[in-house]
């Protein structure tokens, strides 16, 4: 334990710089992963105001998905806030999505409920885009039934869409999560 804590020290006030290191990434990883989280908020508070940035980032974004995972939500709060004041182009980003996807599962109730309402807005495009449809999907399995619901009860709304996005690429599998979700 004593071991672990002196590596994690040696990454104060570097955090960012190894959040965006392909090597050093995965020694952040592990310390978040194994540290008590008591020990973690330095991670935190290097990360505050850098959140977008490291979801967007093809290394960062795992560590704030170990964050995320392993944190009380009361310490992560800052950083997903974040996160979800630009949610709906994270949703979009081939690295971001993981993020949100994350705070669907690992996430407060209304942290939930606030990505399904921010999809629920443009629904129809976001479950036929290429990276959005996943998050889609994701909301279809962790947000609360009410959510779930609206969601769905949107992707109906119109019979021709709702054919089409059974038909496109994307929109296919989300249709099929639809289906399960209607099954429970």
């Amino acid at each position: 334990d004593a071991e672990r804590r002196r590596v994690a020290a040696q990454l104060r006030g570097r955090v960012r710089e190894a959040s965006a290191s392909p090597h050093a990434n995965h020694v952040l990883q592990k310390c978040v992963e194994l540290l008590p989280v008591e020990d973690l908020q330095f991670v935190l508070d290097e990360l505050k105001g850098h959140a977008v940035a490291a979801s967007r980032h093809r290394y960062g974004c795992r560590v704030l998905e170990r964050l995320i995972e392993r944190c009380p939500s009361w310490q992560t709060q800052a950083i997903v806030d974040e996160v979800l004041g630009s949610a709906s182009q994270l949703c979009r980003h081939t690295f971001g999505n993981f993020v949100v996807q994350h705070v669907l599962e690992h996430g407060t109730a209304p942290q939930r409920s606030f990505v399904a309402e921010m999809l629920l807005a443009d629904i129809q495009r976001l479950a036929r885009h290429r990276v959005a449809s996943h998050v889609v999907r994701a909301a279809l399995v962790h947000c609360a039934a009410e959510d779930r619901h609206q969601l769905i009860m949107a992707m109906r709304a119109d019979p021709n869409e709702l054919a089409d996005l059974a038909h496109h690429h994307c929109g296919s599998f989300v249709v099929r999560e639809m289906r399960r979700e209607m099954k429970r």
